[in-house]
């Protein structure tokens, strides 16, 4: 509650709610209540008839006017006093009272909103439009890109002879170790000469299906025709050529000459037969004389009857030599059958001594082809070049299991690529192309720098592991230009990287949203 107030005693005079400085006072002197305010300043009632309410800058410029001194223009509102002309002024120090001044946290407050509203605001707005790279990390090593060669031997062996030590540098093809060739060999050279003995039969089917006057050997016999048993071979066949030739060109002729003699024969019964004819002609004009006179008494009768059994006697032999050219030409016609019989059955048995060789020869070279394989791979030879790495033999006499590994060849010249693990939680946005950071760990992240490379390739399916779980493997080969500018960083076999992989651009805003979007949408949804 208020208190009443009379002339000559101190008030403070306090700032509403309406920010302005006012006094409430009447002319019976009555007191009102006054608003608590944080700004005071204590003034000196005076009876006065009615106290407008001055400006606070006004009432400001007053209470500071030092104490006995009136200023010429006073603030509107405030009169003097007319019975002691006393002028209205601040009181002093010793009449202050004792209760302390209220100050207010506003001015405060309103500086601090404006700095939060500054900051915030500008990093909204810088958020909302700058931008801001992502990837997938990837981990991975450096590897060839064509991949390091692990030699072994298919079927072991025992060793004879080693020719390099870990370390060494290798050229293509070059020999490397030497295995116990010995049962290999020997079953080359048994089904090298196999195949020889089939080749020199082939040539002289061949030849005696054409009815050739010379065999025409293949150009493996030929080219091998300076080694003993070749030689022997193209002899042995031309020989039974020769032979065979000679049996069946004795067997045609024959049968040729009994074909001639039977048509001698026929010629031989063809002329008789047409003797006879003739005397037959002769004994029917006889006959028929010899009747006439017979008839006339002027011959005897057994003279007629001789006569007529010479006729029949003739005609009896041009029958019998006609039978016997018939059975002559019957006989030709068996041998020329006989002769084709025997053609034929010569063509037929070359055609399936062809073809039983021309088999054997295709079993033989398929045989002489995994002997030739495997004692090829006694000595096992250099892929590429290289250096020689992890031999796991280094005794001449050691035995090599089948299948084992013997040494590594890591190719020299070969470019390197770091081979990377990508997570199949990044697969939807790590894309075959895209441009990665690689870091190799095993340097100093200050003093070489991350060097720029290309995904190049992506697995088609994930890898299963189960010590580092799936992942999808994929290749990323190095920019040579920015690797040159780091010449002290040299690139060796399995060093570990790690790649970034870019997948995009996005903003500061967009990458702070997105956990809450995306629990938003995981979240609005029903059971």
């Amino acid at each position: 509650m208020g208190r009443p107030v009379v002339p000559g005693q101190t008030i403070t005079v306090v700032r509403g709610r309406n920010r302005r400085p006012h006094l409430m006072l009447s002319r019976r002197k009555a007191c009102k209540r006054l608003p608590t305010v944080g700004r005071q300043q204590q003034i000196r009632i005076l009876p006065i008839r009615r106290v407008p309410v001055p400006s606070r800058r006004k009432l400001d410029q007053f209470a500071m006017l030092p104490p006995g001194q009136s200023p010429s223009n006073r603030p509107r509102g405030v009169t003097m006093n007319k019975q002691d002309n006393t002028s209205l002024v601040p009181v002093s120090a010793q009449e202050q009272m004792t209760k302390p001044a209220v100050k207010t946290w506003r001015p405060v407050i309103f500086i601090g909103f404006l700095v939060l509203l500054g900051f915030f605001g500008g990093f909204g707005g810088w958020a909302a439009v700058a931008p801001l790279g992502s990837g997938a990390i990837a981990v991975g090593q450096v590897q060839v890109a064509s991949q390091q060669k692990m030699l072994q031997s298919k079927d072991g062996g025992v060793i004879t002879a080693l020719h390099v030590r870990n370390g060494d540098i290798v050229k293509s093809g070059q020999i490397l170790v030497d295995l116990d060739a010995t049962q290999l060999q020997v079953q080359v050279n048994l089904l090298t000469g196999q195949l020889w003995n089939f080749l020199g039969r082939e040539a002289r089917l061949r030849a005696e299906r054409q009815k050739a006057d010379s065999i025409q050997f293949s150009d493996i016999l030929l080219e091998a025709r300076g080694r003993p048993e070749v030689a022997e071979i193209i002899q042995g066949e031309t020989r039974l050529f020769e032979s065979r030739r000679a049996a069946l060109r004795s067997q045609l002729s024959l049968l040729e000459r009994r074909v001639a003699k039977t048509r001698e024969e026929i010629t031989a019964h063809r002329a008789e037969q047409k003797a006879d004819g003739r005397q037959l002609v002769l004994i029917e004009e006889e006959i028929t004389a010899k009747r006439e006179l017979v008839e006339k008494g002027l011959e005897r009768r057994p003279r007629l009857l001789a006569l007529q059994r010479q006729q029949a006697a003739l005609e009896g032999s041009i029958g019998n030599r006609m039978a016997l050219v018939a059975r002559a030409e019957q006989s030709i016609a068996e041998i020329t059958f006989q002769r084709h019989g025997l053609l034929d059955e010569q063509e037929a048995e070359i055609e399936a001594a062809l073809a039983d060789t021309r088999d054997q020869i295709s079993q033989i070279k398929d045989r002489l082809t995994i002997a030739n394989d495997n004692l090829m791979h006694s000595k096992i030879r250099a892929p590429n070049d290289g250096k020689v790495y992890g031999m796991r033999f280094h005794t001449v006499g050691g035995v090599i299991p089948p299948r084992e590994i013997i040494l590594g060849i890591v190719p020299v010249d070969d470019s390197l690529n770091i081979q990377v693990r990508i997570d199949p939680a990044d697969i939807d946005v790590v894309k075959v192309g895209s441009l990665a950071m690689v870091r190799l760990t095993s340097f100093s992240q200050r003093t070489f720098k991350p060097i720029e490379g290309e995904l190049v390739r992506i697995s088609a399916d994930v890898v299963a592991d189960s010590v580092t779980g799936p992942y999808y493997e994929g290749e990323i080969i190095l920019n040579r230009d920015r690797l040159a500018d780091q010449p002290d960083l040299e690139l060796l076999q399995g060093m570990p990287a790690m790649a970034i992989i870019s997948t995009g651009d996005q903003t500061m805003l967009e990458y702070l949203m997105a956990p809450i979007l995306r629990s938003i949408d995981t979240s609005l949804r029903e059971n």
